[in-house]
Parts: C-alpha cells; structure tokens; sequence
C-alpha cells in the first residue's frame, strides 16, 4: 500500500507493509537489516516500539485511529524506545521519510493502492 501525507500532498511511503497479525507486530523490522527509502510498516494496535535489537535507525510516526499524526520522530536509533498512549497506530518508516515527506504532528495521513493493483 501506498501511504500519502494529504495534508501536505506528499509521499510518505512507496512499499507500506501492514503488521496486523500478532508475529507480524511482534517481528516488525526486526529480521531487517536494511529499509529502503521507500519502505514502510504499519502497525496495527500499537501505541509503542522499541529499537532493541535493530541495526538501522528509524523514522517514528504515531498514528490516532482516524491516521492523524499524533507525533513524528526522526531517526530513533537502535536501542531506543518510544510510545504515545493515545496512538491506535505506529508507522515505521527509513530514516529520513519523515523529513522528507514534511509530516508533522496535525497531518492527515491517507492510505490508497499502488497504481495498477
């Protein structure tokens, strides 16, 4: 899935995998050694994460259950832990997506199909 920034109109993530099973939340980027820049996971029911054990640093976006941005952290480094209460939704993206897809707190994140699915 593709995952937009509609507040600003930009692209926040190309390849957006979803983690909505438990294993899939509980592995997360863990069995990554890499993310591309265009990558992403989402996070289902999920308001905290954790870097222990990660290679990479990330990019952090903490998601309400209508997908506004609660809060936006750049470049959280391996063991390192982050949380916000109130978010249903944690997106994990590469370091830098954050910046460059301009996303601050208040956005309106969007969640559309690639083109030709």
């Amino acid at each position: 899935m593709v995952l937009v920034n509609a507040t600003k109109n930009t692209v926040v993530s190309e390849r957006c995998s979803f983690a909505n099973s438990v294993i899939k939340r509980m592995v997360g980027l863990l069995n990554r050694k890499a993310l591309a820049a265009d990558e992403g996971l989402l996070i289902d029911r999920c308001y905290g994460i954790h870097t222990v054990g990660m290679r990479f640093a990330i990019d952090v976006v903490f998601l309400d259950r209508d997908l506004h941005v609660l809060r936006a952290v750049d470049a959280l480094r391996p063991w390192r832990a982050c949380a916000v209460p109130k978010a249903v939704y944690v997106l994990e993206l590469a370091e830098g997506a954050i910046g460059r897809s301009l996303t601050k707190a208040g956005d309106q994140i969007q969640i559309r199909n690639p083109l030709g699915a």
